[in-house]
């Protein structure tokens, strides 16, 4: 397997990100029931112009049978 994806150079690296946002588009997300956020935010013992921050998401995803 090669060490460097097809589509050399800016254009194939575009057309990569073209593919990633379509594939997002179509992507079904209506099997997640819930998702709740909570970002903490700390200002760094050490150094108070740097803040600490940690992101938790929860979700709750119902899979559907597909067949």
């Amino acid at each position: 397997m090669p060490d460097t994806p097809p589509g050399k150079g800016f254009l194939g690296w575009l057309g990569r990100q073209v593919g990633y946002v379509k594939k997002a588009v179509r992507a079904d997300v209506s099997q997640r029931v819930y998702e709740h956020r909570k970002i903490e935010e700390q200002p760094h013992p050490e150094s108070p112009n740097l803040v600490l921050r940690r992101t938790t998401i929860d979700e709750v995803i119902e899979r559907k049978d597909e067949g």
